[in-house]
């Protein structure tokens, strides 16, 4: 009689662990607690305080990602292949001192589906049910409440990086958005109109018109290697350094270049590189001066149609710490005249036959219209290409500015 209330109260002390220990880890999920602290508390439970000696745990993540081991020697496979429970049965593990054979293999289901699998056994025969055995229904439950709180702590994770992309992008989008003018004010000399698409929802291409001085207009447009978050920073610093130097630098175009080379080294640590074409229209004697850092070359259109590109200049900015020779252009602007600056997301754009847009296709398309408004070649420009690519996808940022001199 009395052995036997020993043994009921015996039981009824590992019932009541078992509540207290499914407590201790449902407060652990509630205080936030580490995955590294959940793992912990669940091997002790079953490991030191019910005798399940040998332990290893695998979750569903792109395959059977090891959680847990406790009383394995050696190391064991890190990550197994999504098939690798199928055939069901022993289970038998390859580990740098040996074999482990696993007896007892225990799916852990949610919604029906297996999320996880507990391999267990003890470390030695042993007399009487083993606890493996004994406990079963319960190392089923603590899994199960384990394997759904580490899930939701990585769904919860996920969503916190989401957020925090999307607010990325969001002050991405604003920095684009300085990058690109809305619109351009009017100037008795030129007319300017200008088109950008990203690829993603912000990307790193540019372009912009300025005064230095009265008699001074700047033109550039710049593409950034690389696309997203990145880009689009590395791009607004770029616009900064660009715009100031300018303003101590304005008679000497190469000087300005060779500034910004350095910025560029300097932010991106050799990491991007920008390509640039920059140019200096003088009101008083007409003239372009310009230096193309290895961009696409712009096109100059005359107004009989004849073109010229500029392609005088320099390599990318970023791509050395000293730029190795620059050469810069000067052309003379005729009345009429239009420049035609883009990135290579327009020319580049392929159609089903894989056959690119390319600059005949662009030029021809400029000079049937070079008599029109800058608004509506830049429109005419973008509807060839459009059509062009058909419902072929767009790999790249497409940039486009057009520029007429009066």
């Amino acid at each position: 009689m009395a052995h036997s209330v020993e043994r009921l109260e015996q039981r009824l002390e590992v019932q009541d662990y078992k509540l207290n220990a499914l407590l201790d880890v449902t407060q652990g999920i509630n205080a936030r607690a580490t995955e590294a602290e959940l793992l912990e508390q669940y091997r002790v439970t079953l490991a030191e305080n019910l005798g399940i000696h040998r332990l290893v745990l695998y979750a569903n993540d792109d395959g059977w990602k090891c959680l847990l081991t406790n009383g394995v020697a050696g190391e064991i496979p890190a990550v197994l292949e999504a098939s690798f429970f199928d055939k069901g049965g022993q289970v038998r593990l390859h580990s740098s001192q040996g074999n482990e054979d696993f007896d007892v293999v225990i799916p852990v289901l949610h919604n029906g589906a297996p999320i996880a699998y507990l391999l267990a056994g003890d470390t030695e025969e042993g007399t009487g049910v083993s606890p493996v055995v004994k406990h079963l229904r319960f190392i089923e439950l603590l899994t199960n409440v384990l394997i759904v709180a580490l899930q939701n702590k990585q769904l919860e994770l996920e969503r916190v990086r989401q957020e925090a992309t999307r607010r990325e992008l969001e002050l991405a989008a604003d920095l684009q958005s300085m990058l690109v003018p809305a619109d351009w004010p009017r100037d008795r000399d030129v007319d300017v109109a200008a088109f950008y698409k990203p690829h993603l929802e912000v990307g790193g291409d540019y372009y912009d018109v300025f005064s230095v001085d009265e008699d001074r207009l700047v033109f550039c447009m710049a593409d950034v290697s690389g696309k997203g978050i990145a880009a689009a920073f590395l791009m607004s610093n770029f616009q900064a350094n660009l715009r100031a130097i300018f303003q101590y630098e304005p008679s000497d175009l190469a000087k300005v270049v060779t500034q910004l080379n350095k910025r560029v080294m300097d932010n991106a640590k050799g990491e991007k590189y920008i390509t640039l074409f920059a140019a200096v229209y003088n009101r008083r004697d007409q003239s372009l001066q310009y230096i193309n850092c290895g961009h696409n070359p712009p096109v100059l259109m005359s107004a009989d149609g004849t073109t010229q590109q500029l392609e005088l200049g320099c390599c990318g900015l970023g791509m050395f710490r000293e730029i190795p020779s620059i050469e810069a252009g000067t052309v003379n602007i005729r009345p009429g005249a239009t420049l035609l600056c883009y990135t290579d997301g327009l020319v580049e754009q392929e159609n089903s036959d894989d056959v690119p847009f390319g600059m005949q296709r662009m030029e021809e398309v400029v000079r049937e219209r070079r008599g029109m408004p800058v608004d509506a070649v830049q429109e005419a420009l973008i509807e060839a290409v459009r059509t062009f690519k058909g419902s072929e996808p767009s790999f790249d940022d497409t940039a486009l500015m057009v520029v007429r001199f009066k």
